[in-house]
């Protein structure tokens, strides 16, 4: 197999694994987050949205999950340094940050609110 396919099959998983941990980060905000920023803002109709706070758990997992598995396909030894294995790292950076930005907002910050 050519290292430069078998490099570029990496970063495109790891870039896959790192926006579906995205997508679950944003599961878990829309639970919790989504209600908050709905009353500040005086939109008192995305409190349904509380219904699905029983994910937050799950969701959570699921991103961790999914972004260690992006952190191993994008960072092994096998991954060479291309420009699309640099690109898929920033875009995996921006997943964490985003992913850590959420939790810490719901885990730190919305319990000493309440």
């Amino acid at each position: 197999m050519n290292p430069q396919s078998n490099a570029l099959d990496s970063s495109r998983v790891g870039v896959a694994a790192a926006l579906a941990g995205m997508a679950a980060a944003m599961v878990t905000g829309a639970a919790c987050i989504g209600p908050m920023i709905g009353i500040a803002l005086g939109l008192g109709g995305l409190g349904w949205l509380t219904r699905y706070a029983h994910l937050q758990l799950p969701a959570s997992v699921l991103t961790v999950t999914l972004l260690a598995l992006a952190f191993q396909q994008l960072y092994r030894r096998r991954a060479c340094s291309g420009t699309a294995t640099r690109r898929a790292r920033r875009v995996l950076w921006v997943a964490v940050a985003f992913a850590a930005a959420i939790n810490v907002v719901e885990y730190l910050i919305l319990p000493t609110l309440g």
